[in-house]
C-alpha cells in the first residue's frame, strides 16, 4: 500500500536514521514536487545530511515524485491562498493523497486538520514509530530511543503525550505465535 508524505515525516525520520521504516511499512512513498524541492533540492543546497538520505530513497526507487496536473496545481494554489497556515507542500500532499486514495503522512496540525476535513486518513511520525514497533521492525529499546532522539533533534510533542508513548513502548509485549 503506498502512502503520500509531506516534508516533515521525511525530515524527522531522516534526522534520527529511521527513514527506511517508511520503505518497510509501505510499498512506496509518493511525494509531490514541492515536497521534493523543499526536502531534497533546498536541503542539498543548504548542506543538510537528511536531504542526502531522502535522495537515496529516491535513487533506490521506493520514494517517488508524483507530478500533479494543471487543475490539481491550480487547486493547490487556491488552497494556499485561502486556507490559513497551509503551505504549498502540504496542499500538494493533500491533493495527491486524495487523488491516490492513500494514507497521508503529515505532522503539522493545521495541515492535518485541513486534510482530515477532506476525509483523508492522516498519520504522522509517532504512528510510524509505533507501527514499526508493532510490526517487529523496531524492538522496545529501539522505539524508545527513536522517540527520545526525535525530541533531542527538536521534534515538538506535548510532554504528557511523550510520557504516555514511552510508557506504551516500555510495556509493549509481543505475543509469541
Amino acid at each position: 500500500m503506498p502512502a503520500v508524505s509531506d516534508n516533515s515525516p521525511l525530515l524527522w525520520l531522516s534526522k534520527v536514521g529511521k527513514l527506511t521504516l517508511l520503505r518497510d511499512l509501505f510499498d512506496e512513498i509518493l511525494i509531490p514536487e514541492d515536497v521534493y524541492k523543499e526536502a531534497v533540492e533546498r536541503g542539498l543546497q543548504e548542506g543538510f545530511s537528511d536531504a542526502l538520505v531522502i535522495k537515496e530513497g529516491l535513487d533506490q526507487g521506493w520514494i517517488k515524485v508524483s507530478v500533479l496536473d494543471e487543475n490539481e496545481k491550480n487547486l493547490c494554489q487556491a488552497i494556499v491562498r485561502h486556507a490559513f497556515e497551509i503551505h504549498m507542500g502540504e496542499a500538494q500532499a493533500t491533493v495527491l493523497a486524495r487523488k491516490k486514495g492513500a494514507l497521508l503522512l503529515m505532522d503539522e496540525s493545521s495541515g492535518r486538520a485541513f486534510a482530515e476535513a477532506w476525509g483523508l486518513k492522516v498519520k504522522g511520525v509517532l504512528y510510524v514509530v509505533m507501527t514499526a514497533l508493532r510490526c517487529d521492525l523496531l524492538d522496545n529499546v529501539e522505539a524508545r530511543e527513536t522517540m527520545l532522539a526525535l525530541v533531542r533533534k527538536g521534534f515538538r510533542i506535548e510532554p504528557k503525550l511523550l510520557a504516555r508513548i514511552i510508557r506504551e513502548i516500555d510495556t509493549y509485549k509481543r505475543e509469541c505465535k
